[in-house]
Formats: C-alpha cells, sequence, structure tokens
C-alpha cells in the first residue's frame, strides 16, 4: 500500500505541473510584451518612418517572434509625411494625396509605440479591404523596422495584428 501510494504521489505531482505548464502557453502574450518582442528591444529611429510605404498583407503573431501569413492586400500606399511646420505639412499632405493611391496618416511615438491619426486617402480599392486597412491603422499599438519592412502591431482583431509595409 505505501509504495503504491509512493508511486501515485509523484505521477499525480507531475502531471499536474505539466497541465499547469499547457495552460500558460495558451495565454495569449500582453500587448507590451508581443510589441517589445516584434523590436527585439532595439531603438528605432523615428525618422525612418517618414515616407511612402506599399501595403504588403495582414498577418498575426501570438508572441512577437513568430509570423503567420495571413492575407496579401491588393495594391496601395500608407504616406507617413514631416514637414517643418504645420502650414508646410499640410501642403505636402494634400500634394501626395493628389498624386498617390495613398492612405495619408500623421503619427506621434514613444519609443515603439505609435499612435496614427487619419488625415485623407485617395486609395483605389475595394471598400472592405480599406475599411481594414484604416481600422488596423487607428488602432495600432506599436510597429518595428527590419530591413526595408515597416511592421505595424495593432488591435481589435483576434485573427489578424499586423499589418506589414515595404518602404518604397
Amino acid at each position: 500500500m505505501k509504495r503504491s501510494v509512493l508511486i501515485i504521489i509523484p505521477i499525480f505531482i507531475i502531471l499536474l505541473c505539466w497541465s499547469c505548464k499547457n495552460d500558460a502557453e495558451d495565454q495569449p502574450l500582453s500587448d507590451k510584451l508581443i510589441s517589445f518582442n516584434l523590436s527585439e528591444n532595439k531603438d528605432i529611429d523615428s525618422k525612418l518612418l517618414i515616407g511612402v510605404w506599399e501595403l504588403i498583407n495582414f498577418s498575426y503573431t501570438s508572441d512577437g517572434k513568430k509570423i503567420k501569413n495571413i492575407a496579401a492586400i491588393s495594391r496601395g500606399r500608407l504616406t507617413i509625411p514631416y514637414a517643418p511646420t504645420p502650414k508646410e505639412n499640410m501642403i505636402e499632405d494634400r500634394w501626395r494625396l493628389a498624386h498617390s493611391n495613398s492612405i495619408l496618416f500623421v503619427c506621434s511615438l514613444d519609443g515603439n509605440l505609435i499612435k496614427l491619426e487619419p488625415k485623407g486617402s485617395t486609395l483605389a480599392m475595394s471598400p472592405p479591404e480599406e475599411v481594414e486597412i484604416v481600422e488596423a491603422l487607428i488602432n495600432a499599438y506599436s510597429f518595428a523596422i527590419k530591413d526595408n519592412k515597416l511592421i505595424i502591431y495593432f488591435t481589435g482583431d483576434k485573427n489578424k495584428n499586423l499589418l506589414i509595409l515595404k518602404k518604397q
């Protein structure tokens, strides 16, 4: 009897620990941790954001490290302008919108955290896709730049949380 108890108790403890470990792995990471993993804890020069970015695809990550492709985006650009004064910025914004198939946003940054404010759009794509892109940008949480790709992490959609763009 004692021998049976001595065998059963360790097995029970092992199963209990294994069960707890699997539950913890299934839990989604916090936005802060996903953002940290995407940026690989590197400082990003905000000037790298300025310019025209081609919309590539929506993707998904649960941990900020593994990225799964979800859906390609038909065609379009995101323009993040910069000019020294608000008046010059407005003139530059209107010129870019008039001469491109683009969404125009103004951004504010805090490290790799990003807030995008929509300023206009001249996208020539299907309305559902454009709405999806605009909603992702409005819900942007953070970004990472790797090589010539801008990865924007956004919240609000359980099936996709990354918008990937390529520098033009």
